[in-house]
């Protein structure tokens, strides 16, 4: 189960170098994801690793653009969704 944060980050930071982007892109947990040219496929892609590695599925509600802002921020949502965490308003 994904409980901690720090530990998911370090999953989807390596997924993202072996998948997703090109080799030797530099970046770490807090860098933007829209600087790194992650797209809307990239997104599914890494909304599937999750729930095949953490048996988590992120609802389309917790899909806003704070939790999709990093991957430290993807990382705390899966961990909150993870938990039972209350699912965040909708933006207007």
């Amino acid at each position: 189960m994904a409980r901690d944060p720090q530990a998911v980050s370090r999953q989807l930071c390596g997924f993202l170098r072996a998948e997703i982007l090109a080799a030797g892109i530099a970046f770490d947990d807090a860098t933007p994801l829209s600087q790194l040219g992650v797209d809307s496929l990239s997104i599914v892609e890494l909304l599937l690793f999750i729930e095949r590695r953490f048996g988590v599925g992120v609802p389309e509600s917790r899909l806003t653009h704070a939790n999709l802002q990093s991957v430290s921020a993807l990382a705390r949502c899966v961990c909150d969704v993870a938990s039972g965490g209350a699912p965040e308003a909708e933006s207007p």
